[in-house]
């Protein structure tokens, strides 16, 4: 017998809602249910919704449009082949990504460690723990939200505005590959 792995909210309506987009009823493009429509069809909060909504956009299944809602991006799972394609494309672009991200982190944990609070400590402590579970479970939902979590809850502890708006930045924008290199299983490898 295998032990019961417990799932959490968001996982379930994360699944659930990749499987609607995957059904075949619908194609790129398509409007998704609205967010409480599907706090209604799932018995969820808005809050887990929304969870739900941007780990499928960092997995490239959904595409948030601001005021209009959630649409489909993609109705078919990544093959691994094209994955290694779109990292062979995009490096320059990623390169710049890298390049911003490497500039700014460092300014953020430098802060982080001058300003954070004890509570702000902790809270990392508790994301870099769910982030090793992850690992270990090769969780691909799971990696995708801690990792973000993580990075965005350092820039948090800076207490600086201006940064944590950069950051959201590049955030945003980093989605998007942070979905593609956890797709690849040999990220999934310590």
């Amino acid at each position: 017998m295998k032990p019961i792995e417990k799932i959490s909210v968001t996982d379930m309506a994360v699944e659930n809602l990749k499987e609607l987009i995957l059904s075949g009823e619908m194609k790129v493009g398509d409007k998704l249910p609205t967010e409480k429509e599907i706090c209604n069809m799932l018995n969820i909060s808005r809050s887990t919704v929304r969870e739900a909504f941007r780990v499928l956009q960092a997995m490239g299944f959904v595409e948030m449009r601001r005021g209009r809602g959630a649409f489909v991006a993609k109705v078919t799972e990544d093959d691994p082949n094209n994955i290694i394609n779109w990292f062979v494309e995009h490096e320059v672009q990623f390169t710049d990504f890298m390049e911003v991200r490497m500039g700014i982190e460092p300014l953020g944990v430098k802060l982080a460690i001058q300003r954070a609070t004890p509570q702000e400590v902790k809270e990392l402590e508790e994301i870099h723990a769910n982030f090793e579970k992850a690992m270990d479970e090769q969780d691909l939902v799971g990696l995708l939200t801690t990792d973000e979590a993580f990075h965005k809850h350092i820039m948090m502890a800076t207490h600086n505005k201006l940064l944590i708006s950069i950051n959201q930045k590049v955030l945003d924008v980093f989605a998007e590959y942070r979905s593609k290199s956890f797709a690849v299983k040999e990220t999934l490898k310590k």
